[in-house]
């Protein structure tokens, strides 16, 4: 898992005009998707406060591209953006991401099964390559995860991707 992309090019100036078009709206650009091929640009948006985005921060901040949309020549012509909030199971890519959701369950799929990656993991997750686990612990180069009571380190180079896993029936439940 890449944590960190070195951006090049004019995704990094994509990058960098979606951070200030987010900012100025007083948002957070939770991270951005730019698929030349497709000519798609997705840009995930968060309010701080509430973790999420409403359908009007997303007009709000989709209005705000327009006047670079029209004045700035580097940007491609094809280009489609698409302004959303990262979802209740958005992607975990960087280690804010990760740091914000200590505490959290979260979905881990590994590039080798468990078994591999920790030496004393228990008989019934050594074959996961997949799983389900609360994040413990969030370093520069590793997360810590426990699932039943077994805690456990994984770097980040083994990681192939990561999301936060929320069981929404028991969300509701704590609401009621």
């Amino acid at each position: 898992m890449t944590l960190k992309k070195d951006r090049a090019g004019v995704e990094k100036k994509l990058f960098d005009l979606c951070e200030k078009v987010v900012e100025a709206e007083n948002l957070k650009l939770y991270d951005m998707e730019y698929l030349p091929s497709s000519g798609i640009l997705r840009v995930f948006i968060i309010d701080e406060k509430t973790d999420t985005a409403l359908l009007d921060d997303c007009v709000r901040v989709d209005h705000a591209f327009n006047p670079y949309f029209e004045s700035e020549e580097w940007i491609p012509e094809n280009i489609t953006l698409q302004v959303s909030s990262p979802g209740v199971y958005r992607k975990l890519r960087s280690l804010d991401h990760f740091r914000s959701k200590v505490g959290k369950r979260i979905k881990v799929i590994f590039f080798k099964t468990l078994g591999e990656l920790v030496q004393d993991a228990p008989k019934k997750l050594k074959g996961a390559k997949i799983l389900v686990a609360d994040l413990v612990e969030v370093s520069d180069e590793a997360i810590v995860l426990s699932e039943d009571d077994y805690k456990f380190t994984v770097n980040f180079s083994d990681i192939k991707k990561a999301n936060l896993e929320v069981n929404l029936f028991n969300e509701l439940r704590k609401e009621s």
